[in-house]
């Protein structure tokens, strides 16, 4: 990021302190700093000479050709009060206004002003010339400061400057209005923000007022605690002598426009440095100090290589590479990097390691776009950016830390839940087909758009998979499948998915082709116990505790399902045999809904059977009864046959041996569920 501080003055009426001197503006580059001013005091005051001050003043600016001013900053002062100051002056002709100003008191209670103004378009465009500051007339305002040797006026421009031919610095401007005087004595001047990677070709420059080269008390300049000079110019115990070393001028009287290397008073490493100016009768009033550090530095840039938007998605995933093209030392690691939407700060990540010389660095971040950005925005890629649009990294250029995309989410067409389908194989065939091109238009209406059927949820989000023949479906009775949709973007290829369910139904008990038959009471002859019907329908089909039945006495009774009948266990039919409904419903929808026959009767137990393998008679066959537990006895009493549940008619007069018995007279004990019967059976064999 581009490290330009701003030291905020506003205008003031009256300011009853001095400013101290702040950093004001840095410039990281091939960067030199110069200085050109005069003064307006046509003598040294304080010796006697008239009290009298020019208007005007000229200084030749002479910049080499290979010169590109990037900054330059007019200042001029005097004595006066802000009131009293000439704040509207002209600089060869062209009227200059004070955008800022400054003010101190001396120790004799005066008054002295500065005033400042940013001339860099008009100095880069008049180029080098004499430069003349005119309409600064303070003649009115000296008579009380001459007595004092107080008075003065005059101007300087500070111009920053790029030269290719230059190696790397830092020029670092700072400003302020700090006085010295025999009353302070001693005023230490802390300059922050600096960064010491090589002493070579290190300078500073002064921009001070009121010092006199005939008042040397005690007067010292001193910088990281060694004192500075630059004799016969500059004399160690009268820097602030009115000299300007830019011209080797000596009459500059009342200001000072002076450089110093500073190489042997800084170290590798210095992030300040502590100026200390002493003395013990002139006065001095600093302005401006501007410091220029040769340094080794990095050039941090970055690209956007790549930028993955997914469908429905407000992540980003976006792929960069940070670079050290241009820079002159390796680029440290754990530099920030911040990304911006619209100005909008969405994600923050450092470098990992150092980037060498002509060395980069490859990431990749994801980063969630708010809502409040919308669907298309710019993303900024910003390296040596903290988030807060501030870097720590001194760059040999501080312009080319970003990088920008434009992106645009993508999202899938507006899709409806289509209905389910439910269908009963009322045929009996063991499925259902069904047609699914209906479910396109609920689905979705667009013309712009694709949609496709698919059996699972992961492809109908890859698109593969797509069911071929959605208007010829076949599912199994007695089943459900979920059939997913997908209605894509024809322009994006981006889709959204929904699903709905197709159940073929089943009808229950579908194979009896007869009624049930149950017998009445054999205690109660004129009931019979219906839920019989929930004991025999689980002999045939598994699937009985899915089922709900319900009982009527006539089949548009069961269709409507009105006039149940509700005693059961003890229903007495009109006569016998009679046929009561039963309506089957299934407690899933893979049920659809049947009626089956109960037959009540009037049972009676055979009295004979004739096993002769005609196929009639030929077995004891009380199935309609039936029976849980059957034994036959002979006329001694002796079992000679038994049979568990399931029994039809399965005794054609065997013994337990499968031995034919003879002919004659044999004795049944039956159970039920509900009775119990005895009595006895005739076996008639055909005699041979």
């Amino acid at each position: 990021m581009i490290k330009i501080l701003r030291l905020l003055i506003f205008f003031s009426c009256f300011l009853a302190h001095s400013q101290p001197v702040k950093l004001f503006k840095q410039y990281t580059g091939r960067y030199d700093f110069f200085m050109i001013g005069n003064t307006m005091n046509s003598g040294p005051n304080g010796t006697g000479a008239p009290c009298t001050i020019l208007t005007q003043s000229s200084a030749l600016l002479n910049l080499n050709a290979n010169a590109n001013i990037q900054a330059a900053f007019l200042y001029w002062s005097g004595s006066g009060t802000l009131a009293e100051a000439d704040l509207n002056v002209k600089l060869n002709g062209t009227p200059i206004t004070a955008q800022k100003t400054f003010t101190t008191i001396g120790p004799t209670g005066l008054e002295f002003f500065g005033a400042f103004a940013d001339v860099t378009t008009f100095v880069k465009a008049t180029g080098n010339v004499n430069y003349t500051l005119s309409d600064l007339d303070l003649t009115n305002v000296i008579p009380p400061y001459c007595p004092t040797g107080s008075n003065y006026a005059g101007w300087s421009i500070v111009v920053v400057y790029e030269d290719l031919s230059l190696p790397n610095r830092v020029v670092s401007v700072y400003e302020g209005f700090q006085i010295v005087d025999h009353t302070g004595q001693n005023v230490t001047i802390t300059l922050n923000g600096l960064n010491v990677t090589n002493v070579n070709n290190a300078k500073v420059g002064f921009l001070a007022w009121e010092g006199d080269e005939n008042i040397s008390v005690a007067e010292e300049l001193r910088i990281n605690g060694k004192i500075v000079s630059n004799p016969p110019l500059n004399p160690a115990n009268n820097v602030f002598n009115s000299t300007n070393t830019y011209t080797n001028a000596a009459n500059l009287w009342n200001m000072d426009i002076d450089y110093f290397q500073i190489g042997s008073f800084i170290s590798l490493g210095d992030t300040s440095m502590i100026v200390n100016i002493k003395t013990g009768q002139d006065l001095i009033i600093v302005n401006n100090i501007l410091v220029a550090l040769s340094s080794l530095f990095a050039d941090a840039t970055i690209n956007i290589n790549e930028i993955d938007v997914t469908c429905n998605s407000r992540e980003i995933k976006v792929n960069y590479t940070v670079y050290n093209t241009n820079g002159t030392t390796q680029l440290v690691k754990n530099v920030p990097i911040a990304f911006y939407a619209d100005d909008f700060l969405v994600g923050r990540t450092t470098t990992k390691n150092s980037i060498p010389i002509n060395g980069s660095e490859t990431g990749t971040i994801t980063l969630t776009i708010p809502e409040s950005v919308g669907d298309n925005f710019i993303i900024t890629a910003s390296v040596d950016d903290d988030g807060y649009k501030n870097g720590n990294v001194i760059e040999s250029d501080e312009t080319n830390n970003t990088d920008t995309e434009k992106v645009t989410l993508i999202f899938g067409p507006d899709i409806n839940k289509p209905t389910d389908i439910i269908v009963c194989d009322k045929e009996e065939e063991g499925f259902v087909i069904f047609d699914l091109t209906s479910k396109q238009f609920e689905a979705s209406t667009s013309n712009n758009v694709t949609i496709s059927f698919h059996e699972s949820e992961s492809e109908s989000q890859s698109g593969t998979g797509k069911i071929q023949n959605f208007d010829y479906y076949e599912v199994k009775s007695h089943s459900s499948k979920t059939i997913w949709v997908r209605v894509e973007d024809k322009v994006t290829g981006c889709a959204n998915t929904t699903s709905f369910k197709v159940t073929a139904q089943m009808k229950p008990f579908i194979e009896l082709k007869e009624p049930l038959m149950i017998c009445n009471f054999k205690n109660n002859p004129s009931a019979a116990n219906l839920s019989l019907a929930y004991l025999l329908l689980p002999r045939i089909f598994s699937y009985i505790d899915e089922m709900e039945l319900k009982f009527y006495e006539t089949e548009a009774d069961a269709e409507a399902e009105i006039n149940e009948i509700t005693n059961i266990n003890s229903y007495q039919p009109p006569r016998f045999p009679y046929i009561i409904y039963i309506k089957a419903k299934g407690k899933t929808k893979l049920w659809c809904d049947n009626i089956i026959q109960l037959q009540l009767n009037d049972c009676v137990v055979p009295k004979g059977i004739s096993p002769n393998g005609d196929g009639l008679n030929d077995g004891f066959n009380i199935e309609i009864f039936n029976p849980i537990e059957v034994k036959i006895f002979n006329r001694y009493g002796m079992e000679v046959y038994a049979h568990g549940e399931g029994y039809i008619d399965q005794w054609k007069g065997q013994d337990k041996n499968n031995r034919e018995l003879p002919s004659g007279t044999y004795f049944y004990h039956f159970k039920t569920l509900f009775d119990t019967y005895i009595g006895y059976v005739y076996v008639m064999k055909e005699v041979q």
